[in-house]
């Protein structure tokens, strides 16, 4: 019975990760196959801002161009964002503008969704080889994921077409064709206006203020917290670099497992694991990687990595992913470290921008 439970819990962890490799799939492939369209379908040209329109916080520039069979139309960026950097009124930016649609452009030179994309799909290589080597995949896992996939069929089937609602095929075309026109309209339903005359509104100057003084505040301790995370995971790296060095790799067997419970509650489960040392002598110790569902089961043989002589510093060999903890230590650390400095450098960046024309 409790193989069977046990089983169970490690199948639905398995599928868990599975289901998020492929929302990341998607989401990645989403992002880089739009890139990959426009590369394909799209055609160079220059572009001037002449303006931008007002979504919210979000501000899209408008552009003057010239296509390729000579006239002067106006365009709409696709994208947007609520910094005003490089949206001033006459800068030229390179378009890419698909002749179909004259009416929408994207900038050329931002990468920005397709580094994101590249990112996630990453993510979801990263997820599955987890899924795939964390646990063994048994008949279980693939009752949970049969069982998983059904269920999510009919959750999207409910949502996308109601037994009451359904539609053709035909029919299904022109409404995703009205869905793209109405955010067209909706997004071209904005005035135009020039950014400097935007940035001289007392609503918009007051919001902006207010955001930078708090982004000021809290820039230093980002930049701190930063540094910190850094140097925790340089430390940790040292730390594996030695052990990985200098260490040894002995079988070893766990023999039971002990449960943790957070401030919040949540519980894990670590793997107290035996082996025997290089001088014969019976070493225990419990592993600092816990889950839930646990990972391990009583009984399951692991490899394990120790010093000889700091046998409390063992830990159970996961190969590359070993070092997991330390590159989410960098990549956070990296990406806290360069929000606080981008906050130090915006200080008093775009301000003189209401005081121009």
């Amino acid at each position: 019975m409790f193989d069977l439970v046990f089983s169970t819990l490690t199948a639905l962890n398995q599928v868990a990760t599975f289901v998020g490799a492929l929302v990341f799939w998607g989401l990645g492939g989403l992002l880089v196959g739009n890139a990959i369209y426009w590369r394909r379908h799209a055609v160079r040209v220059q572009g001037e801002v002449i303006g931008v329109r007002r979504n919210g916080d979000c501000l899209n520039s408008v552009y003057r161009y010239v296509s390729p069979s000579g006239e002067t139309l106006e365009a709409t960026s696709l994208e947007g964002s609520s910094s005003v950097r490089g949206k001033e009124t006459g800068t030229t930016v390179p378009l890419w503008v698909i002749p179909e649609k004259p009416n929408e452009v994207q900038e050329a030179g931002n990468h920005v969704f397709t580094v994101v994309g590249v990112l996630l799909l990453g993510a979801g290589v990263a997820l599955f080889w987890v899924g795939v080597t964390a646990w063994r995949t048994g008949p279980m896992t693939w009752v949970v994921a049969s069982l998983a996939v059904v269920h999510l069929l009919q959750k999207a089937r409910g949502i996308i077409a109601p037994k009451d609602k359904a539609l053709p095929r035909s029919l299904w075309r022109e409404l995703l064709a009205q869905m793209r026109d109405a955010g067209a309209q909706a997004r071209n339903a904005q005035p135009v206006q020039r950014l400097e005359e935007l940035t001289r509104l007392p609503e918009y100057r007051d919001k902006q203020i207010r955001q930078r003084a708090q982004l000021r505040r809290l820039a230093p301790f980002l930049v701190l917290a930063g540094i910190g995370l850094l140097a925790l995971g340089v430390h940790q790296s040292r730390l594996l670099l030695r052990l990985q060095a200098t260490g040894v790799r002995t079988p070893g067997i766990v023999t039971s497992l002990v449960s943790s419970s957070d401030s919040h509650g949540g519980v894990t489960y670590h793997p107290i694991v035996a082996y025997t040392d290089g001088h014969g002598r019976k070493v225990a110790f419990r592993d600092s990687v816990g889950t839930n569902p646990p990972m391990y089961r009583a009984g399951q043989g692991v490899t394990v990595l120790y010093a000889p002589g700091e046998e409390d510093r063992s830990v159970v060999d996961r190969g590359l992913w070993n070092w997991l903890p330390s590159v989410i230590l960098y990549v956070l650390g990296g990406a806290v470290f360069a929000g606080g400095l981008a906050g130090l450098r915006s200080r008093g960046v775009e301000v003189p921008l209401a005081a121009q024309s």
